[in-house]
């Protein structure tokens, strides 16, 4: 049989029974809405975590100071001061220990109010060192923008550098430039301004856009590092919130990391910080990828079964109730290969419009989920659809009809003639 002849059999057998065609495939189409949908948001939660752990700086080791139970301090008075934290010892013997290690950049959290007029916002003030900058993956934006330099510390200066975040809250559309910041009760003076690209977070807490950083020296010159919480007698003094240890070489990092952890146990008597790796986090991501391809894997082959099993049901009908047409078909000289060819031709253009349909189906759910999950805000989830995953549901839907198609079409051209024009 001539392929067009074949094309133009299958397209009349097909429509004349339209909706019960669109029926058969109504499996198919959920089966590979529902995997593009997911694969899609999937896609995007995983990029979205893996730009989240690149904006960290893969060739990072993060410690960060955990505030421990109250239970753990032993109070001597009605008022205490509770040490806890990364330590400036840590630090010491960090340098001076290990040798991984390429650049050490503390942060401060220094644990003030920044006014916005008379209302204080939430925006974070941080206090660090000139390396801020390289190690969180930030630039300056404007020309005239500088970052901080040593010489700021070391004159005790109040001056600043604003997230593009909160340079906007603070200032609106006025260049925030020369003018000044209220931290705490104390005025500082903006020098320059910063952005994180990728929208990165400060040890994966604050974001970076969203502070202002002022010289360690400044910092520590003005409140020395200690909170106090008022209405309880509490004061809290922790060294350094953060800290961001440069490796030099990265695939040396799940060592070091290692090495760090164990130092940590042995120097803290109580769990009061965290080890944060980007590194393994992304190696972790790229597992956990993995395993959702084959969860994914497996939901598709039970869906696609379903409609297969529903395609081969039609299809079985459709023997059955065009019996007689077969017979005069293979009267008229028809051979078995072209019953055969043209019962698994209808099968496959019926998977494969089911594919068609399902891909378009799960890119439209899938956008309708971001587009409500982001109702309201800026955050929600994310929906990436990928050709690859496009290219995949339709392959397993064409797979999907040869595989339920070829039993039916099979047993259409072993019908013999006589018996099948006597059929009523």
């Amino acid at each position: 049989m001539r392929s067009l002849e074949l094309a133009l059999t299958v397209y009349a057998s097909l429509t004349r029974h339209l909706v019960r065609s669109l029926l058969a495939t109504l499996g198919i189409v959920l089966g590979i809405a529902a995997v593009v949908a997911m694969l899609a948001i999937g896609e995007g939660g995983r990029q979205e975590a893996l730009r989240q752990i690149e904006s960290q700086g893969v060739d990072n080791i993060i410690l960060r100071s955990v505030k421990p139970t109250e239970g753990i301090v032993q109070q001597s008075s009605r008022s205490f001061t509770q040490r806890y934290g990364i330590t400036q010892g840590d630090v010491d013997h960090v340098q001076g220990v290990f040798q991984n290690v390429r650049l050490i950049v503390p942060v401060m959290d220094v644990r003030r109010d920044i006014y916005q007029g008379q209302q204080t916002t939430d925006i974070k003030a941080v206090a660090t060192i000139p390396a801020f900058l390289e190690v969180t993956r930030c630039r300056l934006v404007d020309r005239r923008s500088r970052f901080l330099t040593p010489t700021d510390g070391q004159v005790l200066d109040p001056v600043c550098v604003v997230g593009v975040k909160a340079a906007r809250r603070l200032f609106g559309h006025l260049d925030p430039l020369g003018r000044n910041v209220v931290i705490g009760n104390v005025s500082f003076r903006v020098v320059g301004l910063f952005e994180s690209p990728g929208g990165g977070r400060l040890g994966g807490q604050y974001e970076l856009n969203n502070t202002v950083v002022m010289p360690l020296e400044t910092a520590r010159s003005l409140w020395g590092g200690i909170t106090m919480r008022m209405g309880r007698g509490v004061a809290e003094q922790v060294d350094y919130d953060f800290l961001y240890v440069s490796a030099r070489d990265v695939d040396a990092i799940p060592g070091t990391a290692g090495r760090l952890r164990t130092y940590l146990r042995a120097a803290h008597t109580q769990a009061d910080y965290e080890v944060l790796v980007p590194y393994e986090l992304m190696q972790s991501a790229r597992k956990t990828r993995r395993i959702f391809t084959i969860v994914m894997t497996s939901i598709a082959a039970i869906s696609l079964l379903v409609g297969g099993i529903g395609i081969m049901n039609i299809m079985l009908a459709n023997i059955f109730e065009r019996t007689r047409e077969i017979g005069v078909r293979r009267a008229l000289g028809a051979r078995k290969r072209d019953i055969l060819w043209q019962f698994l031709a209808e099968s496959v253009l019926l998977t494969s419009i089911g594919g068609a349909l399902g891909a378009g189906l799960g890119i439209g759910t899938s956008a309708a989920a971001e587009w409500f999950s982001k109702m309201g805000g800026d955050s929600g989830i994310t929906a990436v659809v990928t050709p690859e995953s496009l290219v995949v549901a339709l392959a397993v839907s064409v797979a999907t009809g040869i595989t339920f198609g070829t039993h039916p079409a099979w047993k259409a051209a072993q019908l013999d003639p006589l018996t099948a024009l006597r059929h009523e």
